[in-house]
């Protein structure tokens, strides 16, 4: 396996993800990939951005992280990814706690002082943010961001694509439906419907998403 790792998206998402990197072993070496074209050729954060996703299937077997907070662009690059032969890699930072029977996805990052415990299954492509809590035996479908300080309480099923905004809470048990939001701070007691948005305490209907 390659001792590379590519970052694609060369933004603050980026650093943060670059500064766990740092941390990681086995890696010796970073680039970025940004499909913006004046970040071309240029030197982003000490690294080169070697540019888009034209020819991504001429870096197959290096490994890759995707460091775009939307899910649904997330997504889509790292399918390509997959496609193009890259590897993706999950990164955890080292302030991070994840009990030893948790499972995390290819792909998904956790940043720092997040807790993942017993059982929890997060899925690939995700984004576990700084400080959130993801109790026992949690299910996480693919492509999820918990947004920093989130906290789910044991058993909460969140569907792909889904996002969970700033210090939202989800009480135990509880089902994320598929693309489904849950608003900064909102309280989600039983559920939140699939494609749409949820906010208040406790949480109530806002709009289709």
């Amino acid at each position: 396996m390659s001792s590379s790792l590519l970052i694609w998206g060369a933004g603050g998402h980026g650093r943060v993800l670059l500064d766990i990197a740092y941390g990681t072993s086995g890696i010796d070496s970073i680039a970025f990939l940004d499909d913006d074209p004046a970040k071309a050729g240029n030197i982003f954060c000490r690294c080169p951005v070697l540019g888009g996703s034209q020819g991504l299937q001429d870096y197959a077997g290096s490994r890759i992280i995707i460091a775009v907070g939307d899910n649904h662009t997330r997504a889509r690059c790292f399918e390509h990814a997959l496609r193009s032969g890259l590897i993706a890699l999950a990164l955890c930072h080292p302030t991070a706690i994840i009990a030893p029977s948790a499972t995390v996805g290819p792909g998904t990052v956790v940043m720092p002082g997040a807790i993942i415990n017993a059982g929890a299954i997060i899925g690939e492509n995700c984004i576990i943010n700084t400080g959130a809590i993801v109790e026992h035996d949690c299910r996480i479908s693919a492509h999820v961001h918990i947004s920093p300080r989130v906290a789910l309480g044991g058993g909460v099923n969140v569907g792909t694509l889904a996002h969970v905004g700033l210090g939202a809470v989800v009480l135990p048990g509880a089902t994320l439906g598929e693309g489904s939001v849950v608003g900064a701070g909102a309280v989600v007691l039983r559920e939140a419907a699939p494609h749409r948005t949820v906010v208040g305490v406790p949480a109530k209907l806002l709009s289709r998403v």
